[in-house]
């Protein structure tokens, strides 16, 4: 009788074992090597980040930390302290003008609220408007074209263009440099909702310098009241006035219809037919009247708003010179500087642990070919 094959169980000797590795080829079974245990730590292993690691990786590398915060520091302070001093220069004022008669019960109640009159369509002016002129081409160009005196006690004078320091040999680009400045660093305006009020600062180096442009700028809206606004009053006045001697031409002409008719029937009063034309160019006199009277009183209006309702400014508080510089702010650039280290320094702690660790594992093959790619280029630049 054939004798059957029986199947052997597997031996785990053929099995490598963990913490054993097999050496040579298959068939030489004997020489194994065992590794040792692996004592890197478990991020190394695990794709998630404990917080407990995060704050092992920042205490071990805590004078990373410390060392980019004590330079955010010391740069903060330097920055501070090498600040040039600054003076500002502060004005307000409400715009004034008379409210439409027909809405000053109405605007008066919303004034209660914070509704400012010019929603309302209760005054003719927007505070707004004249926080914008200030910071136009009309009024800012005069002031970058002149010269300022930047002491008390000399006279020499400085165009604002040297004194900004906008270095160009364009005189027309210059200017223009100087406007954006201006618009840019040295003037700020703003407006209360409720009140109106419209508030000014001129910040520059130069105390005197801030000064005399807060005046100039003053000058200009002014300037702007006397000769753009009441351009608008005298057009108003001019066309009532031609509307008016229009309406007295057309008054004669019917005035004088009826004179030739009382001339021509003297005794109509037995006519019905007269009686009736008569009354009709009664009804054209009195109708030309009424327009012309009309006419006449809304000429006399304009007239006194021409000089009268002119837009005018009620100085609230009137520039004066700066008795101090403005705050350096040191205290907030310290903390702006330790931040911006603390943060810094946390940013390189966890880059170089990231990029240690996937070295370390492999994890990411991007890694090794920018390695290996920039060992080639410093190669190259070495060779």
């Amino acid at each position: 009788m054939a004798a059957r094959p029986v199947a052997l169980p597997k031996s785990s000797a053929h099995e490598p074992r963990a913490g054993v590795e097999r050496v040579g080829d298959e068939s030489d079974m004997t020489e194994t090597r065992i590794r040792p245990p692996s004592n890197e730590p478990s991020i190394a292993k695990d794709e998630s980040v404990s917080l407990l690691w995060l704050l092992a990786v920042l205490l071990r590398d805590r004078r990373v930390i410390v060392s980019l915060t004590a330079a955010g520091l010391i740069l903060g302070l330097a920055v501070a302290l090498l600040r040039p001093k600054s003076y500002t220069t502060s004005f307000a004022f409400v715009p004034q003008a008379s409210p439409d008669q027909n809405r000053a019960g109405l605007a008066g109640l919303a004034q209660q609220f914070g509704i400012p009159l010019s929603a309302l369509g209760g005054m003719t002016q927007q505070p707004q408007l004249y926080a914008d002129v200030l910071v136009t081409r009309t009024v800012l160009e005069p002031i970058a074209s002149d010269s300022f005196a930047v002491g008390a006690e000399t006279a020499k004078r400085v165009p604002l263009t040297d004194f900004l320091d906008v270095g160009d040999d364009e005189p027309a680009v210059r200017v223009e440099e100087t406007l954006r400045a201006l618009r840019r660093d040295v003037i700020a305006t703003s407006v209360a909702t409720r009140t109106g009020m419209v508030t000014v600062r001129v910040r520059t180096q130069s105390r005197y310098v801030s000064l005399q442009i807060a005046q100039r700028l003053l000058e200009g809206l002014n300037t702007f009241n006397l000769i753009t606004r009441q351009s608008q009053a005298r057009e108003e006045r001019r066309f009532t006035e031609g509307r008016l001697a229009a309406a007295r031409v057309s008054l004669r002409a019917a005035e004088d219809v009826l004179q030739r008719f009382l001339q021509v029937n003297r005794e109509f009063a037995e006519s019905p037919a007269l009686v009736i034309q008569r009354d009709r160019l009664q009804r054209d006199v009195q109708l030309q009247q009424q327009v012309v009277t009309s006419l006449a009183q809304q000429y006399e209006e304009n007239r006194i708003r021409e000089v009268r309702d002119t837009p005018v400014i009620t100085m609230i508080e009137t520039p004066s010179l700066a008795a101090r510089p403005d705050p350096r702010l040191i205290a907030l650039i310290l903390v702006l500087g330790a931040v911006a280290g603390v943060c810094v320094g946390v940013l390189i702690v966890f880059s170089r642990d990231a990029w240690t660790s996937d070295r370390a594992v492999g994890r990411d093959p991007a890694l090794a070919l920018l390695s290996s790619e920039w060992k080639r280029i410093r190669g190259r630049a070495a060779s």
